[in-house]
Parts: structure tokens; sequence; C-alpha cells
């Protein structure tokens, strides 16, 4: 499914680009036009490594190519949005005046510069997290700080992420618990280097333990039990359709992904009164989670990643799901945190939010 979107998505790309490149050409009056156009469009056509990376994993050549095909297709966009953008202004400017305002050279360069300075500021809004806190109030006998992160994409193409300075910004709330919640790495074990995932991991400090479950993405390239193998060596306890019990007070249920298969939520969870946080990466199925529990903490949406992705992601599951895609939604009793991820897909910045990285103190 992901493929075929993506797939659409790059087609519609080359069309749009075939068009557009014909309409520079003529208004620059570049002599060889033949010529020109054959490169630049074969430039253009870049980005179909993203598809290929996405079928065969663990290609290096494939991988750079297909990390320079995103920075393309990022660049495409918003060259696109922000050239529309200057139209409509420019069509306000000069109602009365014969221009063709589409392509003359101020408009084709004014978008360029600002599509570059866009993706910057996203590249940039991805690698400087942002440290939201909460407060919620379940009764416990001693507060405790949980700290939240998921869709970490480790091993994902096009991304700039530092395990080494993820740890740190965990480590620098002081948390009582670290959660994982799903996407932790993001391609076939076989391709990742699992001794820097454990020797790194294993640096993140808590008191009473780290979490994790499983996302959507490791279940793209692995196995079950290939998952399990690789966070074999850390000191992260996997939650597979389990409870735990942390410091007597508060119990605790990571769910499997759905694309994994998995138990009944009421089969897992334990008959004692100590409030219940269920750990699912996709928000999309909270309403199991909501007559049982007090909080349920997820990801997988990243917001949408880059505009217009925030408004596309949140139709879809209001669509589909009547589900929301992002923050923190209060239903009486039971809280639904999305949170937008720490790591990205595919494209290599944030436009819908940056990094982040969610804190709660449960009184």
């Amino acid at each position: 499914m992901r493929i075929a979107i993506l797939f659409f998505g790059l087609i519609c790309y080359l069309i749009i680009v075939f068009f557009l490149l014909k309409m520079i050409i003529n208004e620059f009056n570049i002599k060889k036009k033949k010529l020109v156009f054959c490169v630049g469009y074969s430039i253009s056509c870049i980005p179909l490594f993203c598809i290929l990376d996405y079928i065969v994993r663990g290609i290096l050549f494939v991988e750079f190519m297909a990390y320079i095909g995103y920075l393309m297709l990022g660049f495409f966009i918003y060259y696109v949005l922000s050239l529309g953008l200057i139209l409509v202004i420019k069509k306000g400017i000069f109602l009365l005046r014969k221009s063709n305002v589409f392509t003359n050279r101020f408009s084709v360069f004014l978008a360029s510069g600002m599509s570059i300075l866009i993706c910057i500021y996203g590249i940039l809004a991805a690698q400087m997290p942002e440290f939201t806190q909460q407060r919620l109030d379940l009764g416990l006998n001693q507060s405790m700080k949980i700290t939240v992160v998921s869709d970490v994409h480790f091993g994902a193409t096009g991304s700039f992420l530092s395990l080494e300075k993820m740890v740190q910004n965990i480590n620098k709330t002081n948390p009582d618990v670290i959660l994982f919640i799903g996407d932790v790495f993001d391609n076939k074990v076989n391709n990742l280097n699992h001794s820097y995932f454990v020797d790194t991991l294993n640096q993140l400090r808590s008191r009473y333990g780290v979490y994790a479950v499983t996302g959507n993405h490791e279940f793209m390239q692995n196995s079950l039990q290939e998952i399990q193998e690789f966070y074999k060596g850390t000191n992260i306890h996997l939650l597979l359709d389990e409870e735990v019990i942390i410091n007597d007070q508060l119990r605790v249920v990571g769910r499997i992904d759905y694309r994994g298969g998995r138990k009944e939520l009421e089969t897992i969870i334990s008959d004692t009164n100590l409030p219940l946080i269920v750990l699912d990466h996709q928000p999309q199925f909270y309403k199991e989670a909501k007559d049982l529990a007090n909080l349920q903490i997820s990801g997988h949406t990243h917001n949408g990643q880059i505009f217009p992705g925030d408004i596309l992601i949140f139709l879809l599951n209001q669509i589909f799901f009547q589900s929301p895609s992002n923050g923190i939604h209060k239903y009486s009793d039971f809280v639904l945190a999305i949170t937008r991820g720490y790591g990205t897909w595919g494209f290599p910045m944030r436009l819908t939010g940056r990094s982040q990285v969610m804190e709660f103190i449960i009184d």
C-alpha cells in the first residue's frame, strides 16, 4: 500500500516536472532546449530511487540516491507551493496586465529561494527536539517522571539520526521510567549495526527501567522473532502484549503493533486497581483502551512530518478511524497522548512540529 502511494505520488511529480521544465526553458530562452530538457528531466528522475530503496533495502548506493531523491521531493513540494503563492499575489497586483506570471524569472528565483529556506528549516527542526511536559494525577503515593520517545526510525533512509544525541536528550530529563512507543528501528535487522544499537541504548539511565513496544515499521522488514533478537543485549524490556507493574504503584501494558497480530487488551491486564497506562504504537485503536486504562501513549503519525502532511493525516484518521492524530486528548477519566516522534521517515526534515521528547509527571 505504501509503495503504491509513493509510486502514485512520484508519477504525479514527474508529470508536473515535465511541464514545469518546459515552461522554465521557454521563459529563459535557453539554447539547445532538447539537451537541457533531457538532462534536467533525467536529474528529476532521481526520486524514483525512493521506491527502489523501499523494495530492496541495504544497498548503499540506492540509499544514497534515495536520500538525494527525498531532498529533491521536499524542495519540489515547497517550490510548487511557493510558486502558487507568488502566482496568487501577483495575480492580485497585476490583475489587468497580461503576463506569464507563472514562469517569469522573478517567480522562478523567488520560489526557489523560499523552498530552499523552508527545507533548511525543516532539517534543523528535525535535529532540535522539543521537550514537552504534561502532568497527570492518577493518585500515586510517589510522583514519577516518565520520558516518552517514539518513531526513532534507526536505520531509515534519509535520517540524520544520532543515537548518542538521543540518549543524551533522554537522560537529561532525569526520568524514572523511559518508554519507546514503536518504530525504534526501520530496516532489516541484518542491515543494522546491532552492537552500536546495544552499546548506545545501554547508556540510558532511569530509576525503574526502560520499556518498548513494536511499531509497524519493524514488522515491514522483520519477523517478531528477529525483532526480539535485535533487542537482546540491551537493557530494554520489550513488552509483547504483556503487563508490568512499576514501583508497586503503576501498571504499564505494551501492545504488539496490530501488523504483528495481537491479543485483546482485556485479556492482558490484571484485575488490580493500580492505574493503567497502555502503550500502543498506532493511536487509532485507542477506543479499546478508553474504558480500561487511564492513559494511552501512541506515536506513528509524525503529525504528517511535512506540510501539508499534517492536514492529510488528520483527515485520514478522522474519516477512517474517528481518531485524533497528534497531541493530548482527554475523554472523561481517560487521556490519549500522541507524540510527533523523534526521528524522520523518508524526508529528512520536520515541518509540522519539531522532533519531540514527551515527558509525563504522574502524581
